[in-house]
């Protein structure tokens, strides 16, 4: 299990050009309720855009880009603020992209509430035909959480961090509970899994503020 914190990555690979030498693949993804911005992004010490590279990013959207390697600068505005004299919410100056590898980043909220970002290096190795690889993880404000599968625990984990498991491709009943009590926090929901593919499970949102969602992604 690798998780690398790093606000300074925070949707950065979304507006690296694209090349063909060790390109990497990069999930850039919304998990904050409730807000929405616009993101520019540039190469280092350039000028910033005249339009968003990623306008209107919206809670549970996913861009999925192909970079290459790189320096760049990237300032995250309210969205419809004007970036040549609004302050920006987030700025980045000079962030590295690595190459050849697959990132999932993400924008979420902390344990505590506050808006974060976390990176996460995925497993892109073939899944077996008849399996399916299932990739969990806990970004919501919400404690630590126990993930069971056909009534059996499999997965505990706390905020930010995951876990992945092999599951046969077929359809899997699952559920999020107290861990070590059985104490259930959300209902028993039955979730297909095709053969060959991976699946990335994100709880996110917020269980004091009742924003608390799920965002899953499939990916072949």
């Amino acid at each position: 299990m690798r998780v690398l914190r790093s606000l300074a990555l925070l949707l950065v690979f979304a507006a690296a050009p694209l090349t063909a030498e060790a390109a990497s693949r990069v999930f850039v993804i919304h998990g904050i309720p409730g807000v929405d911005v616009d993101v520019y992004a540039n190469p280092a010490g350039g000028t910033i855009p005249a339009t968003p590279t990623i306008p209107g990013f919206r809670p549970k959207q996913i861009v999925d880009v192909t970079v290459g390697a790189g320096m760049f600068d990237i300032r995250i505005f309210a969205q419809g603020a004007n970036p040549q004299t609004a302050t920006p919410v987030i700025a980045v100056l000079g962030a590295t992209i690595p190459d050849n590898i697959e990132l999932s980043i993400l924008a979420h909220l902390d344990l505590h509430g506050n808006p974060t970002a976390t990176v996460y290096q995925n497993d892109n190795t073939p899944v077996q035909s008849g399996w399916a690889r299932v990739s969990v993880r806990h970004a919501a404000d919400a404690p630590a959480v126990q993930l069971t599968a056909n009534g059996l625990p499999k997965l505990a984990l706390t905020n930010p961090y995951f876990g992945d498991l092999e599951v046969p491709a077929t359809t899997i009943p699952l559920q999020l509970q107290v861990p070590f009590t059985g104490a259930p926090i959300t209902p028993t929901a039955s979730l297909s899994f095709a053969s060959g593919t991976r699946y990335f499970v994100y709880a996110i949102g917020s269980v004091s503020a009742m924003t608390f969602d799920f965002i899953i992604q499939a990916v072949r």
